[in-house]
């Protein structure tokens, strides 16, 4: 094909005198401009052949609305310092992104499966899907890349509880659309800067000596010695009494060891067994073996003992938060408390424990020990029914 060059000439269309501007076009086919008045024509083509010296065939080829286009586009980036190619560069992942078929239900399921994948905690996974679920039945059938962060603190407004759990959905959630960024198909996160709910801090929740030994009471033999060890040792439920094994615990040595799951940021530590806790794990003493159940049945059970104890409320890690405050209330020993509760910042320790329990409950407390097997026994199975003593009889006397 042969190239268009730059040329003006004369024509005659339905008896009228024409002069055409022929120019090379963007694509490379021949673009004609026609002009009555000669002068016009001159100043059209001359403009022309600047254009294709100094910029080419593109340049050229605009027309005059896109020439306008342009112009208004470069005034309105100037106060911002940037050139239209400049914000075409930014504006391009975003397309890009919004062009990505990518709706939130099947990313979702998608995200699920990478969790389970990466070996989760069941509860963590259970908390996760409810309020994924609750989103989707807003924004399911959205594109990912189309959610705004206005639309989300909206939502998260609207949602139920209080502003603890609004941090929780902002929290959960926003780990769903992190995961969406990185494997671009959102540009950018619309939770990172969606509002947070204002949380009026509160003292750690601790049961009473008399809930404490409820529980215990009520409790099966199946989780009865999880619940003692997190009530007087103070693992954690999920990270250290499911990963317990019988081999851990020394009863002649009156030690538990508590392996961490990341050995990079937590070390091995050992937690002392106080007389009340041996008492409590004695009866159900194995060699090896898991020392409690996990996932699902640990908090079936636990739920059983708290509906058997007539438990109205359950703080967050009450166990652990009850250890914490009895045994600084007892011990008066930061130093120890927090070595075996694997704290590592003592102002945080004493903002969660410090005064937060009466000392002669704290007496109370570590006393809470099982009820004796005649305490167990009802009276009437206890008490046997005996027939009443005969009088003595009385000797003759001999004559």
């Amino acid at each position: 094909m042969r190239k268009t060059k730059l040329r003006m000439r004369e024509t005659t269309i339905n008896g009228e005198r024409y002069f055409v501007v022929i120019y090379p076009g963007m694509d490379g086919m021949r673009q004609r401009d026609h002009f009555k008045n000669r002068a016009e024509a001159k100043t059209f083509h001359d403009r022309k052949r600047v254009e294709l010296a100094n910029f080419g065939t593109a340049a050229a080829a605009l027309d005059e609305r896109q020439r306008a286009e342009y112009l208004e586009c470069c005034d309105i980036l100037k106060p911002y310092g940037l050139s239209l190619r400049d914000a075409v560069n930014k504006l391009l992942p975003q397309l890009k992104a919004e062009k990505t078929t990518s709706l939130v239900s099947k990313t979702m399921e998608k995200f699920l499966q990478a969790k389970e994948s990466d070996g989760l905690s069941s509860r963590y996974l259970k908390d996760l899907k409810n309020r994924l679920k609750k989103f989707s039945k807003k924004f399911g059938a959205r594109n990912m890349a189309s959610i705004t962060t206005a639309e989300v603190d909206d939502w998260l407004r609207s949602a139920p509880g209080g502003p603890v759990n609004r941090n929780n959905y902002k929290r959960n959630i926003g780990v769903f659309f992190s995961y969406a960024e990185r494997r671009g198909l959102i540009l950018k996160n619309p939770f990172i800067n969606a509002s947070k709910a204002k949380v009026i801090p509160r003292g750690v929740g601790i049961l009473s000596p008399e809930q404490a030994s409820s529980l215990l009471e009520n409790a099966s033999d199946e989780i009865q010695p999880a619940i003692a060890i997190g009530l007087f040792a103070g693992l954690r439920p999920e990270a250290e009494v499911w990963r317990l094994d019988w081999e851990h615990i020394n009863l002649e040595r009156n030690l538990i060891r508590v392996d961490p799951i990341n050995t990079k940021i937590a070390a091995k530590r050992f937690v002392t067994i106080t007389d009340n806790l041996k008492a409590w794990l004695l009866p159900h003493k194995k060699k090896a073996g898991p020392v409690s159940p996990t996932g699902d049945k640990y908090y079936s059970l636990l739920e059983k003992a708290r509906t058997a104890g007539k438990f109205t409320e359950w703080p967050s890690d009450v166990l652990r938060h009850s250890y914490g405050s009895y045994h600084y209330a007892k011990f008066q020993d930061i130093g120890k408390a927090m070595a075996e509760m694997g704290h590592v910042n003592s102002r945080t320790f004493l903002h969660h424990y410090r005064e937060r329990v009466d000392p002669r409950d704290a007496d109370s407390y570590w006393q809470i020990l099982p009820p004796s097997k005649l305490d167990k026994a009802s009276p009437k199975k206890t008490a046997k029914k005996r027939a009443p003593t005969p009088p003595p009889k009385k000797r003759s006397k001999r004559v």
